[in-house]
């Protein structure tokens, strides 16, 4: 009977099931069978690498994104590059600079959350908080345009700032409680 630790039933459950179509994007970049499952086997190296590995939130993108650098790394260090790989290298480079639709998804989860939080503080707090980190003024700025002092601004700053770690922190206990909840059931599982 042999214990799993929680990285490996992770990777079996959000990784490795899309072993496959990794293999198949690899390939589609180095166009050659074993380079492709070099790409794929040194993405998991570094995946069981990472510490934080349970904070990914799209483990399969999160991997393919790892599979698209290691390529990239290897034109770059490569004497010589065929045409066709340089081609992909090229597309690699331009689609590099938009952000992937799950980065754009977690971005847009994160605004809604931080105006829902904005809207439940108290005016003054959440006028401060705009003012300083949306608009960009300064503390003396903010504390002039509010007709305030720059410390009561700076005190509106802080208690915003920690409202919004507090409401973060309790959005996320659900989901790590899930996701403990379902290590222990397979931790049991496997003892049976």
């Amino acid at each position: 009977m042999s214990m799993l630790r929680d990285i490996d039933i992770w990777f079996a459950d959000h990784v490795f099931v899309f072993h496959q179509e990794h293999r198949r994007y690899a390939l589609s970049l180095v166009r050659q069978q074993e380079e492709a499952e070099e790409l794929v086997q040194e993405a998991y190296a570094r995946l069981f690498a990472l510490e934080k590995w349970a904070a990914i939130a799209s483990p399969h993108a999160f991997t393919i994104r790892i599979i698209r650098n290691l390529a990239i790394e290897r034109f770059r260090r490569a004497d010589v590059v065929r045409i066709d790989q340089g081609a992909v290298l090229l597309s690699l480079e331009i689609a590099d600079q938009e952000p992937t639709p799950d980065v754009v998804a977690m971005d847009r989860s994160e605004l809604n959350h931080i105006a829902r939080v904005m809207q439940d503080m108290p005016p003054r707090m959440r006028e401060a908080l705009y003012l300083r980190r949306i608009e960009g003024l300064s503390p003396a700025l903010v504390a002039e345009k509010m007709n305030i002092s720059v410390s009561t601004v700076e005190t509106h700053l802080v208690r915003a700032l920690r409202l919004l770690v507090e409401r973060r922190n309790q959005a996320d206990r659900p989901a790590k409680a899930e996701q403990a909840s379902q290590c222990e059931s397979r931790n049991r599982l496997e003892q049976v």
